[in-house]
């Protein structure tokens, strides 16, 4: 069989209540929907870090970044010497080799300086932004809705914040256009100028919507005059927006033929972030981004390659964005290295019960986390504090169960104490460590 072509699609602080794939109808994401029952959306799919950089690098590499050093995220201004570090192969480098052409199109938050530029870490075509945040639009643009949001931030344009393009890094002026109809405009060219070529194609794109600021066209933000709070109402939107996108990644994929011998994989970076005022804190994961609660790592997680994998629904098996990486190589017909921690998502959407018994573990010093099936440890080493939790019968993590379950939190504990003593020192030090409510939860946010 002729390799795939892979697209990952990696978008920003979506909480997992957020779509409609899941059941859920307070926002609706009727393409999300469709990539979904085309073929898996996993229940309990897991960003390995709760803050951007470090969830992308996972994605990139197949590791846990804190096993390389990147403990801590990379400063949103561009600081010159943080990045992917250099000896880390990347899923482009892997792919290339391997005959694929290669896209980045969105967000790449790996590096702002040259020596960590797209086209430097094996990806042939790179157009986006490299900090880890930008603005979708100048705010005086006509049709621009831009709505301040509680702990807003200021909204003075960045050097960094400029859509580059090319070998050389080239500006391109396009402050006036929305940037996920730009980025969506791009990944359509991609996929169109791919498809007449006779080797397969890999694409990252990486959606920064719904990330701070808040801004969306006013065609989108009219559709929802039933959401009477304006940030929420324009954080709905823009999910919103970004699913109309990837509906037009998928008629392109259509147009082309080449739909079904292709795998895609979409995720969120981590969970919502609950210092704007936008999450839905209805449910349980609704907030998160920067703690190791559900709300932080639990993400929606789609998986579909119609050739390969049979339309199956929702699943519960957990799993990884570490485990993107080794399915994009198997698919790929060259093997999988050794040294990788990820499973072959394909396998765990056909029902491999040994997913179903594996321990995940997170965190950033001082705090980390475990999950074994539906026992969830969470630990402040700077608080003193070890919980244990039923994620089954307590989703929020309001209960903690480690005096009644002592042997369960030892194992849990035991899991974590491997994994940091495996762990080099960070590259560069800590942000904050400090208490944080994400909605009904107590708990720490670290940065």
């Amino acid at each position: 069989m002729a390799a795939p072509n892979i697209i990952i699609i990696v978008v920003d602080d979506l909480g997992w209540p957020d779509v409609s794939v899941y059941g859920r109808s307070t926002v609706p994401t009727p393409n999300l929907y469709r990539l979904g029952r085309s073929g898996v959306a996993f229940t309990n799919g897991y960003a390995a870090a709760s803050v951007c950089s470090l969830s992308r690098a996972a994605i990139l590499t197949g590791k846990m970044p804190q096993s390389y050093g990147l403990t801590y995220n990379i400063d949103e201004s561009g600081q010159q010497d943080q990045g992917l570090p250099l000896d880390q192969t990347t899923m482009a480098d892997r792919l290339h080799a391997r005959g694929y052409r290669t896209g980045a199109i969105g967000k790449w938050h790996q590096g702002a300086s040259p020596r960590y530029y797209p086209m430097r870490r094996g990806f042939d075509y790179f157009y986006g932004f490299l900090s880890g945040e930008a603005l979708y639009a100048d705010p005086g643009t006509p049709g621009i809705v831009t709505t301040p949001a509680k702990s807003d931030k200021p909204m003075a344009r960045k050097p960094v914040w400029n859509t580059v393009t090319g070998p050389d890094a080239t500006i391109v002026p396009n402050h006036s256009r929305y940037l996920t109809d730009d980025f969506t405009e791009h990944a359509v060219d991609f996929i169109g100028e791919s498809a007449g070529k006779h080797k397969p194609y890999f694409l990252y794109l990486a959606y920064n919507a719904p990330h701070w600021p808040l801004q969306v066209t006013r065609q989108w933000y009219d559709r929802f005059p039933e959401i009477k709070d304006p940030i929420r109402r324009t954080y709905v939107a823009m999910i919103a927006s970004m699913d109309a996108g990837v509906g037009r990644v998928l008629d392109a994929l259509d147009r082309s033929g080449k739909r079904d011998n292709t795998l895609i994989v979409f995720m969120s970076d981590n969970g919502c972030p609950a210092q704007f005022g936008a999450c839905d804190c209805s449910h349980p994961f609704g907030a998160g981004k920067f703690t190791y609660i559900e709300g932080g790592t639990r993400v929606p997680f789609i998986v579909s390659w119609p050739k390969r994998l049979k339309a199956r629904g929702l699943m519960a098996t957990p799993v990884s964005a570490l485990d993107i990486l080794p399915t994009a190589l198997g698919a790929s017909g060259g093997g999988v290295p050794a040294g990788l921690a990820g499973r072959d998502l394909i396998a765990a959407a056909r029902g491999d019960r040994g997913m179903a018994d594996r321990t995940l573990v997170w965190g950033q010093d001082p705090v980390f986390a475990a999950r074994r099936g539906a026992w969830k440890l969470w630990q402040s080493r700077d608080r003193g504090e070890t919980h244990l939790y039923d994620l089954t019968a307590d989703p929020g993590e309001l209960t903690d169960l480690s005096q009644r379950n002592p042997a369960v939190a030892r194992r849990l504990g035991k899991k974590i104490d491997d994994w940091r003593a495996s762990l080099p020192a960070p590259l560069w030090p800590r942000r904050a460590a400090v208490a944080a409510k994400m909605c009904a939860k107590s708990t720490e946010l670290v940065y």
